[in-house]
């Protein structure tokens, strides 16, 4: 199997390796020609260099490809994109091409090149999670469409991608540019799981007094039961490493987060959708704030420094709490997919989806079991909800902040508890008669059904 590969960059070296190791022949190309030759070099390294070839131009890769051509671009998104699209039509390639966008580009921008694109090649779109080492080793891959050229490509990437119980996390989860979709979801997903890794470290470390080290033990406890996954192992690995002096390694750092737009599209998104993600969208924000002092309303966003309080932590109600609350990230992350799935007919399989997140990825979980049941599972989980409400609830009280940890209270708390919807319904039809809906149904204003003698002014 012969493919092509435009982008050499850190995932780009890597994924390269990963594909010429499966055995696939490889024509690969770098604007920067140190890229090519440290793949290159890398190739020797591992005895694999026969099966790839280094390209000095985009017109030599399209001339070494056999038709149809096959080939995969990790460039940054945006303009890139287009660019290396366009330059690789002027150089040649046809119509039963297919050309896959492996970056991190907005998906909308997918279904816009599918269009652009349609009488020149066919263009695709896969995301592809498991940072550099995912690249190398095996990443978990979210392709989309129903192009002719994936037939061709499938079952090797089904061996390059990572694979659980037999199982390859590579699948073509849905139509037109879902793939990307997906990818967007599941980094929204993984900024919130951070997020609540990192306030739970925060309530252990300032709420109840612990040491980095010994967070680091509650963490390695959890680990050994149905809450192991890959972000709370790192954050137990890095929570461990200490200076030669003796200093925690995450009292160096500074707290400024930065990001990459996925988490923020994640977010735009479910608001245009109408998707409630509370905890996705609280994980932004709380990137946003640790960067106040870098905005233009940097002095209204700027409060004298508070004292906060200890607290006693029961250790096994904070597992359950952090247990039902990791669940519900990743629930209303699908959610938003089947929303989208939804409105756009892309016909996206969830449980494909999922399949995908097993292994290779950073947002993979023994507990994705759980979160497959659905609804039905977390509806079983009382002792955990109780947990959860108790747990955000003194959490609260320390004076900390908790923006994920609250949200996914908050989120349940909404679906599951008598709603205060009907006031605020009241609100916007006395002021704006802007109508409201009774229990029976009937579509009305306040005056229908009261007599009001004189509005507030």
């Amino acid at each position: 199997m012969q493919v092509a590969l435009v982008g050499l960059g850190v995932m780009g070296k890597n994924l390269a390796l990963n594909l010429i190791e499966k055995g696939l022949t490889l024509v690969a190309y770098d604007k920067n020609p140190d890229a090519g030759e440290e793949l290159l070099s890398c190739a020797k390294s591992q005895g694999t260099a026969d099966r790839l070839h280094i390209v000095s131009d985009l017109h030599d890769m399209v001339r070494r490809l056999e038709a149809p051509r096959s080939i995969l671009l990790l460039v940054p998104a945006g303009e890139l994109v287009d660019r290396v699209c366009q330059d690789l039509v002027d150089a040649g390639v046809s119509k039963d091409d297919i050309i896959v966008d492996c970056g991190n580009s907005n998906y909308k921008d997918g279904i816009a090149r599918k269009l652009k694109y349609q009488n020149k090649f066919e263009f695709a779109t896969m995301g592809i999670s498991g940072g550099a080492e995912g690249a190398r080793h095996g990443p978990a891959m979210m392709a989309s469409g129903s192009e002719g050229g994936w037939e061709r490509i499938e079952s090797s990437f089904e061996k390059v991608a990572a694979s659980y119980n037999g199982e390859s996390c590579f699948a073509r989860v849905g139509q037109s540019a879902s793939g990307h979709f997906v990818k967007m979801v599941h980094n929204g997903i993984e900024y919130a799981l951070m997020q609540l890794i990192a306030e739970v470290y925060q309530l252990l470390r300032l709420g109840a007094g612990k040491t980095p080290q010994q967070i680091a033990e509650i963490f390695d406890a959890w680990s050994e039961g149905e809450l192991n996954s890959y972000l709370l192992a790192i954050s137990s690995h890095i929570l461990k490493l200490e200076t030669t002096e003796g200093t925690a390694l995450v009292d160096l750092i500074d707290n400024k987060v930065g990001a990459k737009g996925t988490g923020l599209w994640t977010a735009q998104n479910a608001l245009e959708l109408g998707i409630a993600v509370p905890s996705l969208v609280a994980a932004v924000q709380a990137r946003h704030l640790t960067n106040t002092g870098d905005t233009h309303a940097a002095k209204e966003m700027t409060y004298a420094a508070k004292a906060t309080e200890s607290i006693d932590i029961d250790l096994d109600e904070l597992k359950d709490a952090f247990h039902l609350a990791s669940l519900l990230c990743y629930r209303q992350g699908l959610a938003l997919i089947k929303g989208a799935s939804r409105a756009h007919q892309w016909k996206v399989d969830l449980a494909k989806t999922l399949q995908t997140w097993r292994a290779g990825c950073i947002i993979r979980a023994d507990y994705l079991d759980q979160i497959a049941q659905g609804v039905e599972f977390i509806d079983t989980l009382d002792t955990q909800v109780k947990a959860l409400r108790r747990i955000s609830g003194a959490a609260v009280s320390t004076g900390l902040a908790f923006p994920v940890l609250s949200a996914t209270q908050n989120y349940l708390a909404t679906l599951s508890t008598p709603s205060n919807g009907h006031l605020v319904q009241a609100q916007r039809d006395y002021f704006g008669e802007h109508g409201i809906k009774t229990h029976s149904g009937e579509v009305c204003h306040l005056t229908d059904l009261v007599e009001i003698d004189a509005k507030v002014r």
